[in-house]
């Protein structure tokens, strides 16, 4: 009898972790997360835009204001969601290790009109974690090569016309990358355009997470 009773506990603790471990996965994360995170989906608004993709039904639906919010992005092999909650702003979503650790980023991006990102880090409780990410500026996209080689032109007026940063972020699709895009030129005019943008870097900046710090690549 108390064999028996072992054995009944043994098959219900490997069912529960079998649970466990089948729901971390992007799609059950991502439609089970917080609505607080999304407050444009719900839960029922999330499954039902995932499973009109996979029936292949289309990938929009209305989003809880009566807007369109649209799947671009559902890459189940590297954990990674995007979904486009409005005609302005982004979602994005990756599942990524910490430390040996499921852990989950989120990149939430706002263009109206110049578009710019923050970005998140949650177990899979979604309680924050002290991941650190510092946000890199219009600046860092400065070749100060290409820079002392114009003569004539006042260096403090570049760093000054470079102060407001309008960065975008986005997870790379194959990697546990971020890659930042420097959107900052939007902003200016065109005059300063023009001699700005020849001694801006025409690359990204993409970051490698490294124990709970992202860090510049080379």
């Amino acid at each position: 009898m108390i064999q028996l009773l072992n054995k009944k506990l043994l098959l219900l603790l490997l069912l529960i972790m079998s649970v466990g471990l089948h729901s971390q996965n992007i799609e059950n994360i991502y439609i089970h997360m917080p609505d607080r995170l999304n407050p444009t989906t719900t839960a029922k608004i999330r499954m039902e835009m995932l499973e009109y993709h996979k029936a292949g039904q289309g990938d929009t639906i209305q989003n809880r204001f009566g807007g369109k919010a649209y799947l671009q992005v559902f890459d189940t092999l590297n954990n990674r969601i995007v979904v486009k909650n409005t005609a302005t702003s982004t979602f994005e979503m990756k599942l990524l290790t910490v430390e040996g650790i499921p852990a989950i980023g989120v990149i939430r991006s706002v263009c109206s009109p110049i578009c710019q990102s923050v970005t998140e880090f949650y177990d899979t409780a979604w309680n924050k974690i002290p991941v650190q990410f510092t946000m890199p500026k219009a600046i860092d996209w400065l070749d100060k090569n290409k820079l002392d080689s114009v003569v004539g032109l006042d260096k403090r007026w570049v760093q000054k016309v470079l102060e407001n940063n309008f960065i975008s972020l986005s997870f790379d699709a194959a990697t546990a990358c971020i890659i930042a895009t420097n959107n900052s030129e939007d902003f200016l005019s065109e005059a300063d355009r023009k001699v700005i943008q020849p001694l801006l870097r025409d690359n990204s900046i993409v970051f490698r997470l490294e124990g709970k710090r992202w860090v510049k690549k080379p």
